[in-house]
């Protein structure tokens, strides 16, 4: 005797069936793992209470474990650090640090702020640290009287290669080059690959910090040939160092000499043998600079020679004028 099937309801074979995973775009997979906006770095992010808060002095830095000022990182320092010049407002513009100094917090106060601009990257790989980014618009077309969808593409900066086809991106104003007139402000939403295992895109803060890098080591090299022309054997063997001036090879080496330029190696631009600093810069050679600058002075004695001649030519035939009126 075969025995009864037992039969389930409807309502039990439904959920003992697997059910199907629900599916997840690529966009949205990469945001599961991190948040959607960029993280900034260590560097600009707000400061720790206490003794290493940026903001205060070195002296009320005081590390307690150590007894002396807690060491700024390489960020901090160069926003804190005053720069001598002014700054570019595309620079200052979507800086949000509290420790700038006061010039320069002022100056980033009468900063206009440009209006917010988000595109989606369309095209990557095909130029080193740029990508083509599409920014969406519309324009009014007159004759029909309605709007058209009408988009721009923009050449971005993007450092260190962070971005990947299909982000959503938020673009700063900065000329980089002359086609590439923004860089990568914020990646707004990720596509594909999660935030966790792409470089960090740097922040206003970080870009500002790498300008004022820059600003302070020019300066830096300026002053050094300022030296070099009055003279400084420091400040030329400074410049040697750095590659900024050729050493050449002499009979007797190298020497005070050979550091002012006399032993025949190349000096920096405006720097002529002995110290001495010339406006016009040498063409070819030192020697030939000299030559030029010795005949520019014997035309200049020449011309003040002959403007003098004048000048007696001119005395001398109205007083025979005056004679010939008086007889």
């Amino acid at each position: 005797m075969s025995r009864r099937a037992v039969t389930l309801p409807l309502r039990l074979a439904s959920a003992q069936k697997q059910q199907p995973q629900p599916w997840t775009c690529r966009r949205c997979l990469a945001t599961q793992a991190t948040s959607t906006t960029s993280t900034p770095s260590d560097s600009t992010s707000p400061p720790p209470p206490g003794y290493g808060d940026p903001r205060l002095p070195a002296s009320e830095r005081i590390d307690p474990a150590t007894g002396r000022p807690t060491p700024l990182s390489e960020v901090d320092r160069l926003l804190k650090k005053p720069l001598r010049q002014l700054i570019p407002p595309q620079y200052l513009e979507h800086s949000t640090v509290e420790w700038l100094h006061e010039n320069e917090r002022t100056q980033r106060e009468r900063t206009r702020v440009h209006r917010k601009i988000v595109g989606v990257v369309v095209s990557t790989g095909k130029m080193a640290k740029t990508v083509k980014v599409r920014v969406p618009g519309q324009r009014w077309e007159a004759k029909i009287g309605k709007y058209f969808a009408d988009h721009t593409n923009h050449l971005v900066h993007d450092p260190n290669d962070s971005l990947v086809l299909g982000d959503v991106i938020e673009l700063h104003r900065l000329r980089v080059s002359k086609a590439v007139h923004h860089v990568v402000g914020e990646l707004i939403t990720p596509f594909g690959v999660p935030l966790s295992e792409r470089p960090a895109i740097p922040t206003a803060d970080d870009r500002l910090a790498a300008y004022k890098k820059k600003r302070f080591a020019k300066l830096g090299r300026r002053e050094l040939r300022r030296e070099a022309a009055k003279g400084d054997v420091e400040a030329l063997a400074k410049l040697k160092a750095m590659g900024l001036v050729e050493t050449g090879t002499g009979k007797k080496g190298g020497g005070k000499g050979a550091a002012l330029g006399q032993k025949g190696q190349k000096a920096g631009k405006g720097v002529l043998a002995g110290g001495k600093k010339s406006d016009v810069p040498a063409p070819g050679s030192k020697e030939k600079a000299h030559r030029m600058a010795e005949k520019a002075e014997a035309n200049a004695l020449e011309a003040e020679k002959l403007e003098k001649a004048d000048l007696t030519a001119d005395s001398l035939s109205s007083t025979t004028t005056e004679r010939g009126r008086e007889g």
